[in-house]
């Protein structure tokens, strides 16, 4: 969709009162956005029941979560394009954190649910507070991708019972696949050939006719076909009565300690949530050419979480079908989405009904459909073929929410992103650099025809120098120079590609530069930036004064020899 531009006042870090996009509204799209709003409505509803079943809640609970979630981020998100509404990943994570601490579909666990639901909101709006925006980054891209995987492996094998009538097995993933595997004698025939045949139906309505609301339109075939032909009578599963209206539980049941139980699952919420969703509006960021502010998204988040909690409903998070199909309906802004949120209110208070004769193999169907595409093994090999460390981090975050259990997965993940920045930044790539005929003083091994200048090493370090990264260039520093043999006359350290040393880092290499200079070699340093500069000249230490006041270019610092020049004003020159 052509998405309305940004004013200056929309592009501020703090939401106004009135959003921008509907302080500039335009007549014009108002059909545009109201239909694409029924359109999206059509979707949310089958899939926000859908993942109730998930989340371990009566599916009105799903509803709940859409309104007031929805109208807090469209209220104060930085992306016009972003859905936030019912997610599978985050009901799945709901699960797993709310499980241990009460039987599902009971009215504890439904007010367990909701609290989390407030400790995600307050998480959030913490984080936003504290501008640690960052947090999306916890996981790696190859870490989250792995996750992201296993949770749809995870989602699909827990609807699988639904689909065939069976009971669901206990333990890990691979293990309840095989309890329904080995349980197909007590499959129900009606329940299977349901699910199975709904779940075709969807799947094949979203390939050759994607712009049809397939969910809904199985839903209401479904709802037709359960009385038509007794299908109750014959085993299948319904959803049974649906409250009209918001019939809340009551939220006494939930005392300190279940708060404080749910309080790291919420931090786990938090981290997966934000950076799928992030991801997501950032996408169609690049897209439209626009930016998307990841502190106020923070902010955005904490009120959609608050708003589904206080109606008692699960988490919310970005969705990417959603927001895809408001985009194919032709929405313009996000009153789309508020329309959206309008509807299902409507439906809550005057529909349900409508809904009474569901059947629960239909609802598992939905689920399914929804979330294969998550499921992409493909993406996995591909980082075997480009990077084989990414390879492996991916496949253990898989592994770990397969095996084990969804939050494991999340942990594995966290802790195996924090070693791979650990790991990439103890390593960085420390460049020799020579003389190239048309491109100046460039990368050796990289560039062919780039030829050493005599007596001279000229070393780039590519990455912050700090006190994770300063000891390989040193060594290296080291290898080049003092244990070399011939050893050189000068050494010309690049800092154009390092932006930040700290206290470690740069007692480490004014040591370096004492031993060089001892030993009789020159050193010179070239292209610092302006902050690294200011903090050389506030550090004081003497062997440092040249990166206070460096050479401009390598250029430079080759070119100023004692016999042809004065020495430098840094006097790092002989």
């Amino acid at each position: 969709m052509d998405v309305a531009r940004p004013t200056p006042a929309a592009r501020s870090r703090r939401p106004a009162v009135v959003p921008a996009w509907l302080r500039g509204y335009r007549r014009q799209w108002l059909t545009r956005d109201l239909v694409a709003g029924l359109t999206l409505w059509a979707l949310v509803v089958p899939e926000a029941m859908a993942y109730a079943s998930i989340a371990g809640v009566p599916a009105q609970f799903g509803l709940y979560s859409v309104p007031l979630a929805v109208l807090a981020y469209s209220w104060l998100g930085s992306s016009q394009r972003l859905f936030v509404g019912p997610s599978s990943t985050v009901a799945a994570l709901t699960a797993t954190v709310v499980a241990p601490l009460a039987a599902a579909a009971t009215d504890q666990y439904v007010a367990l649910t909701a609290v989390l639901s407030l400790l995600v909101g307050a998480v959030f709006v913490g984080l936003a507070a504290l501008r640690l925006g960052f947090i999306s980054r916890l996981f790696a891209e190859p870490v989250l991708d792995g996750f992201i995987i296993g949770l749809g492996v995870y989602v699909v094998v827990g609807q699988l019972p639904k689909l065939v009538g069976t009971e669901k097995p206990e333990g890990s993933t691979v293990q309840q696949l095989w309890g329904v595997a080995t349980s197909w004698g007590s499959w129900n025939t009606a329940t299977v050939t349901m699910g199975v045949g709904s779940l075709a139906a969807l799947l094949l309505l979203h390939r050759y006719a994607p712009k049809l609301p397939a969910a809904l339109l199985v839903v209401v075939l479904s709802l037709l076909l359960v009385p038509a032909l007794a299908l109750e009578d014959k085993g299948v599963e319904i959803v049974g009565s649906i409250p009209a209206g918001f019939a809340f539980v009551p939220w006494s049941g939930v005392s300190f300690r279940d708060v404080l139980d749910l309080l790291p699952g919420a931090f786990g919420i938090v981290v997966v949530g934000f950076a799928e969703g992030l991801a997501v509006a950032k996408a169609y960021a690049a897209k439209d050419r626009t930016t998307v502010d990841a502190n106020r998204e923070l902010l955005a988040y904490g009120a959609a979480s608050v708003g589904a909690g206080v109606l008692q409903g699960f988490p919310p998070a970005g969705s990417l079908s959603k927001s895809a199909a408001a985009e194919e309906s032709g929405a313009r802004t996000p009153l789309a989405f508020v329309t959206t949120a309008g509807l299902v209110t409507l439906t809550v208070l005057f529909l349900t009904g409508l809904f009474t004769n569901l059947p629960e193999p239909v609802l598992g169907a939905i689920v399914i459909s929804a979330v294969i595409g998550m499921i992409t093994p493909r993406r996995i090999w591909h980082l075997h073929q480009v990077r084989v460390p990414d390879f492996w981090l991916a496949l253990s975050a898989f592994l770990g929410v397969v095996l084990i259990e969804v939050m494991a997965g999340v942990l594995i993940g966290i802790v195996l992103s924090l070693l791979l920045l650990l790991q990439r930044m103890s390593t960085p790539h420390v460049a020799v650099l020579g003389r190239h005929p048309d491109r100046g003083f460039v990368e050796i091994e990289a560039n062919p025809g780039t030829t050493p200048v005599p007596g001279t090493v000229i070393l780039r370090t590519d990455g912050p120098l700090v006190f994770a990264s300063v000891d390989p260039v040193v060594e290296r520093l080291t290898s080049l120079t003092l244990d070399a043999d011939p050893r050189p006359d000068r050494v010309v350290l690049d800092f154009d590609s390092t932006s930040e040393i700290d206290v470690t880092a740069a007692g480490a290499l004014a040591t370096a530069v004492d031993d060089l200079r001892a030993a009789g070699i020159d050193v010179r340093f070239a292209a610092a930036h302006d902050q690294v500069r200011q903090y050389a000249a506030r550090l004081g230490h003497e062997q440092l004064t040249g990166l206070a006041d460096p050479y401009p270019t390598v250029a430079a610092a080759v070119a100023d020899t004692p016999d042809l020049d004065p020495p430098h004003p840094s006097g790092t020159a002989p």
